[in-house]
């Protein structure tokens, strides 16, 4: 569908549906649309629009003697076209940056939980943040220390903020000197590369016949799936469940709440998928993938972390008000790739 489709006149009628719908919950007589509109028009001239959008689609009508609603298509045309510049108030504005300055110095699975919060309380939605994936994140160290005469546990930190450790079988004793050493070694070789890329320098270089330390290392590089294996449910941080209930497409069946919330690896695989990194990415009902999603809207910008990219957005009933949440979600992301830019969370360890 192009601009040309629909004329100014049931373009301004259609926004008046669909904001007089957002802000109201019930469906929007040709009345409610004249005073709305702005138009010099009558409710007769107003209906004959009407139905003309509800012939393509663009709105419907829920009950026989009711006025009519939004449909997905009729909210897609407002957000590709209508909605106009998104620009967060500046109350808003402030507020975040405030927030975010405070956590500056947390690790970044706080950060997330942080700002999760902070937008579902603007929002009034249910907000979702997500990690950037461990495969691409880059190693700031590695630390190997001996546990007994038998175990190390193995330790790393990255420029991302994330960390992992884990306890592995040594092939012969190792004390504190020679697991000195052994870190030593191991960060020169890995520090700086991205976890794949380091996989592959490791096994190479333990693999090779005068490796020293080669009986510590081995098993580090046995373990190396376990250490930086990271269930997407780990990744995920999410805020503002209990507002999702307030709005009454869901307070008398809250079935989609469960949906939503039932699976942490399919939440991130929801909030993944349709977001470009270079933009806001807005997916509306029926354009969603899941079939039981398609009561609900995402809102979802990226940010960066280094070299690694994350997503943050909002889910809520299709009936939002997209204009400002794509503004909160674009100004977030632009916050978000500042913060970590030139937070400690990347150059502390």
């Amino acid at each position: 569908m192009t601009r040309a489709d629909l004329t100014e006149r049931e373009e301004k009628i259609l926004t008046a549906v669909i904001r007089d719908y957002v802000e109201t919950a019930r469906p929007v007589s040709s009345s409610a649309v004249v005073k709305r509109s702005g138009l010099d028009v009558s409710s007769a001239t107003v209906r004959n629009v009407m139905r003309a959008l509800e012939e393509r689609g663009l709105i419907r009508q829920p009950h026989t003697s009711a006025g009519r609603i939004p449909a997905d298509e009729g909210y897609r045309y407002y957000v590709d076209r209508l909605m106009g510049p998104v620009l967060l108030p500046e109350r808003d504005r402030t507020r975040l940056t405030a927030e975010l300055t405070v956590l500056r110095g947390h690790d970044l699975a706080t950060v997330l939980t942080e700002v999760s919060r902070m937008v579902s309380d603007v929002a009034h939605q249910l907000a979702v943040g997500l990690e950037p994936a461990v495969e691409s994140s880059v190693i700031e160290r590695m630390e190997v220390v001996p546990l007994d005469a038998t175990r190390c546990l193995a330790a790393v930190s990255m420029r991302s903020g994330q960390t992992r450790s884990a306890v592995f079988e040594c092939a012969s004793p190792a004390d504190r000197q020679t697991a000195q050493a052994a870190t030593a070694l191991l960060n020169d070789w890995v520090a700086g590369l991205a976890v794949g890329d380091a996989e592959k320098i490791l096994a190479t270089k333990v693999g090779e016949k005068d490796c020293p330390f080669a009986s510590l290392l081995c098993p580090l590089v046995e373990q190396w799936p376990a250490l930086f294996h990271f269930h997407d449910s780990e990744r995920v941080h999410y805020e503002g469940a209990r507002y999702m209930l307030r709005h009454p497409e869901f307070s008398d069946d809250a079935s989609i709440l469960g949906e939503i919330l039932d699976s942490e690896e399919a939440l991130a695989d929801l909030v993944r998928g349709p977001a470009d990194p270079q933009d806001v990415a807005v997916t509306i009902g029926g354009e969603n993938r899941r079939k039981k999603m398609r009561g609900v809207s995402l809102i979802v910008g990226s940010y960066r972390v280094g070299a690694t990219v994350g997503r943050i957005g909002v889910i809520g009933p299709t009936r939002m008000r997209y204009r400002r949440l794509v503004g909160l979600v674009g100004h977030l992301s632009g916050l978000l790739d500042d913060f970590f830019s030139s937070d400690g969370t990347e150059e502390r360890r």
